[in-house]
């Protein structure tokens, strides 16, 4: 019974740890209603020692996304803008992730949908 409570509990932590591995790459997001220029940009997810990861660059300005959580198809960040604190949640949703922030200026929807690849 010991025996099977560890395998279960093994298999469902690498489930979690996993889940947010279809997420990594490059997205391209817009928030149409917020300032410019943070209306839109890249937002850049990756693993880093098992961990979800990621950054928003911004005009060729990459800002580093210090607080980021994937769980249930919701992707938590937390981060700043101009000494702003923001708390982001977006739904992924058919391959898009989408959801509305609250900002000192209002809220904002954000879209992000994975960037197209070049063709070589």
């Amino acid at each position: 019974m010991t025996l099977l409570l560890v395998i279960l509990m093994s298999v469902s932590s690498k489930a979690a740890d996993n889940g947010f591995k279809k997420l990594l790459g490059v997205w391209e997001f817009a928030a149409p209603n917020a300032p410019q220029p943070y209306d839109n940009g890249v937002l850049t997810l990756k693993e880093v020692d098992n961990k979800l990861a990621g950054e928003f660059t911004i005009q060729g300005q990459a800002m580093a996304i210090p607080q980021i959580e994937f769980a249930q198809d919701t992707l938590t960040l937390g981060f700043e803008v101009e000494n702003n604190p923001i708390s982001l949640k977006l739904i992924l949703k058919d391959g898009v992730l989408e959801g509305i922030t609250d900002t000192p200026n209002g809220p904002v929807t954000v879209t992000a949908k994975p960037a197209k690849q070049e063709a070589k």
